[in-house]
């Protein structure tokens, strides 16, 4: 709203400048409503720009057919992984089955060892009587 204030006062036109207020100290500082009142011993310095006027801007750095090729290519490479996927899935389904009984074999294995450690400690039992001084 200041922006259009200052822009009808001397007659320019908004969107093609802009608008930079400076400090007495030569920083700049937001265009809003809540800055200060102007005074004698700090004023205030009203900068206008054109858009661009002290930089020149760059063409872009990326061509846009270098964009079209790749957005053409990405669905491309998408169907191709999905039909090596379906391809794969039967040998993808045997693999887990494979692993998942090898994974149950060795399970099942422990199961046994500790079932047979449990077996030789439960055989132990208290006779009343230490055979030996314990080291405490």
């Amino acid at each position: 709203m200041i922006r259009q204030i200052i822009a009808t006062t001397f007659g320019l036109n908004s969107s093609d400048v802009i608008f930079k207020i400076r400090n007495h100290r030569g920083c700049l500082i937001p265009l809003n409503n809540s800055i200060p009142a102007n005074s004698k011993h700090m004023p205030y310095v009203l900068e206008v720009a054109k858009i661009f006027q002290h930089v020149r801007p760059k063409p872009r750095t990326i061509p846009m057919t270098v964009i079209n090729k790749s957005m053409k290519s990405r669905p491309q490479t998408i169907d191709r992984r999905i039909q090596r996927l379906e391809e794969l899935l039967p040998q993808i389904k045997l693999r887990r089955d494979e692993k998942l009984s090898e994974e149950i074999e060795c399970l099942s294995q422990k199961l046994r060892f500790l079932h047979k450690r449990m077996q030789v400690a439960d055989s132990r039992s208290w006779k009343g009587v230490l055979t030996r001084a314990p080291l405490w």
